[in-house]
């Protein structure tokens, strides 16, 4: 089976995520459990499936899966809110 490479992200760099589940995120607890997020950045854009753990310290961890979702982790993207607090960045 052929597995394909993750796309380059830019580590540590945040991204503004647009959409998660096809809407702009409101708050920081939408980021839990299985998502579907697109987040922004030098790189352009990217679709990240997996899980999002529950928040700590303003902050959520989503683990990225590859096979849309499942599987082994691909990277860790930290999400919080913006400094504006309109919106939220995600670092991988």
């Amino acid at each position: 089976m052929k597995q394909s490479t993750p796309a380059m992200i830019v580590s540590g760099v945040p991204y503004e995520v647009t959409e998660l589940e096809g809407e702009a995120p409101v708050t920081l607890a939408e980021f839990g459990g299985a998502i579907t997020m697109t987040a922004h950045g030098p790189t352009g854009d990217h679709q990240v499936n997996g899980s999002g753990e529950s928040e700590h310290d303003g902050a959520v961890r989503v683990h990225e899966k590859d096979h849309e979702g499942t599987g082994k982790d691909v990277r860790v993207w930290t999400v919080t809110p913006t400094p504006e607090h309109d919106g939220f960045v995600a670092a991988g």
